[in-house]
């Protein structure tokens, strides 16, 4: 019999991730039958009157229907699975209306803990249902470390997000990284993978290209003008990786890959404080080094392997005992 899982998406890639990370650590022991609920926060009124509200709920339909625009499924669920603060409040009415276990990856709003069975973070929120895990989740292809390349070839990957989550580059700083981008190459006398992303923007790329030798690059993605899906593949490649730690998501991907990661960040970087605690408990786990764009010259990656935590098996242990039967 398969464990039946509801997984509620509100269409950010990011979340969507890290639920998709929960269950294909479920479906690496279990049989599990997947249906994505996607939905979208039609009244922001009637969601935050709904936090407030949830712990006296008693008619969890009539609230889906206030609050959002979705589809609920047939049938019952075994278990609902979801990320970002949109679903927060779907996710606990979907639970109290179907009478399944849920789970949610990511802090908790302002949300009452007791609407969940277990609230993953990476950082200790103080609560009995919480379970702290080394990494975020990430889908299982994502999970497992890439073995160590060919070292005849030598390339540093370069991750490059940009503005938000409390990081504001300028078009010096991205000049500076460029510049210390390539010191950093000649150093381990490397070639640089390097691929931008959507927040970068096309005027942070043309800093980038007028200041990084083309003599440097191995391969160059510049979202903004041609978008390839090259992550992985960098990562695979590389002996070290360079990322922007405004992603959190793409530092976690880093870290996920085996090799020693750098994370560097402008001088105006004011991450919330879960984001400051999640790169300081890497940090002081030897996972991941963090330095501003200027000092990245002055850096080298370690000779040894990253290793990884095994993430899936934190995340079963804690998920078979919410299953019917225990999860047997």
């Amino acid at each position: 019999m398969s464990v039946q899982v509801w997984l509620l998406s509100d269409g950010a890639p990011g979340h969507l991730s890290q639920s998709q990370g929960i269950v294909d650590a479920l479906a690496s022991r279990k049989n599990v039958s997947v249906t994505t609920v996607n939905l979208r926060v039609q009244s922001t009124f009637w969601k935050r009157l709904g936090r407030f509200l949830l712990p006296w709920i008693r008619h969890p339909q009539s609230w889906l229907a206030r609050v959002y625009d979705i589809e609920v499924p047939a049938g019952l669920p075994q278990l609902i699975v979801s990320s970002g603060a949109n679903t927060l409040l779907a996710n606990a009415l979907l639970a109290r209306q179907t009478g399944a276990a849920n789970v949610y990856s990511g802090t908790l709003k302002g949300y009452s803990a007791s609407a969940y069975r277990c609230v993953f973070t990476v950082v200790p929120l103080g609560v009995a249902s919480n379970h702290v895990l080394s990494l975020p989740p990430v889908p299982g292809d994502l999970a497992r470390a890439l073995p160590v390349p060919d070292a005849m070839d030598k390339v540093i990957a370069v991750l490059v997000g940009g503005d938000g989550a409390g990081y504001v580059f300028t078009p010096a700083d991205w000049k500076q990284f460029a510049l210390s981008l390539a010191q950093l190459a000649a150093c381990h006398q490397a070639r640089l993978l390097i691929t931008t992303s959507r927040r970068t923007g096309a005027e942070a790329e043309a800093v980038l290209r007028e200041h990084l030798p083309p003599a440097v690059l191995a391969d160059a993605v510049w979202w903004s003008v041609a978008p390839r899906k090259v992550v992985r593949d960098f990562l695979a490649a590389s002996c070290g990786v360079v990322v922007t730690e405004d992603s959190l998501t793409m530092v976690a991907e880093s870290i996920y890959s085996a090799r020693p990661v750098i994370a560097v960040s402008p001088p105006v970087a004011s991450p919330n404080p879960n984001d400051a605690a999640a790169l300081a408990a890497y940090v002081e786990r030897r996972l991941l080094m963090r330095c501003g764009v200027a000092a990245l010259a002055d850096l080298s990656f370690p000779a040894v392997t990253t290793t990884v935590p095994d993430v899936q098996a934190e995340i079963v242990s804690v998920l078979l005992p919410l299953l019917p039967g225990d999860g047997q």
